[in-house]
């Protein structure tokens, strides 16, 4: 059976390493899995005294969570965070509160960064399994690195060995990890 995932990537550059990732990710994927990207760059700056009023991209953004069967972040590492697009929508996500259309859903992790430190995906995995998100997430992330020693060619291809089969391996587990649920 298809698996909906909804796929949030924290960077909009043209040039997005993470994206590029999730080229490849979709290459590999198994059929059992259907991605969509959520846009999110579009998306207002996070306000409580909106959770009353209806505001079209906040409501488009979270219908499109709650359709979906899974998610995968996916986060380059600003200053040793997750980007502040991404936390952004995962905050839009979450509220108002008690409506949170993150509660229940799979989530994966990925990051694409210079030196593969799961920092940026520790920190996404402690905000999703919190209590305000309470989502069940796979127990490893895909963290790909070296992005500065040739883990990418010039046309965006994923060329590094271990990074492929990092998101091979990701890309299996999170299929089986969905099925859980």
């Amino acid at each position: 059976m298809t698996k909906q995932v909804a796929v949030l990537i924290g960077s909009a550059s043209q040039n997005s390493v993470n994206r590029w990732a999730f080229d490849y990710l979709q290459t590999v994927a198994p059929q059992s899995l259907q991605f969509t990207i959520v846009p999110i760059a579009h998306l207002p700056l996070y306000d409580r005294d909106l959770d009353t009023k209806s505001v079209p991209a906040y409501d488009e953004f979270r219908a499109a969570i709650k359709a979906a069967d899974a998610v995968l972040w996916i986060s380059p590492e600003h200053n040793g965070g997750a980007s502040a697009m991404l936390k952004n929508a995962i905050d839009i996500g979450s509220r108002p509160m008690g409506q949170s259309a993150w509660t229940g859903k799979p989530l994966a992790l990925m990051s694409v960064n210079a030196g593969a430190s799961p920092r940026v995906t520790d920190q996404l995995r402690t905000l999703a399994t919190g209590p305000a998100l309470n989502m069940p997430t796979l127990p490893f992330a895909a963290n790909v690195g070296d992005i500065f020693a040739g883990a990418f060619n010039e046309q965006g291809e994923l060329v590094s060995e271990k990074g492929k089969a990092t998101l091979q391996g990701f890309a299996n587990a999170f299929a089986e990890f969905i099925e859980k649920f």
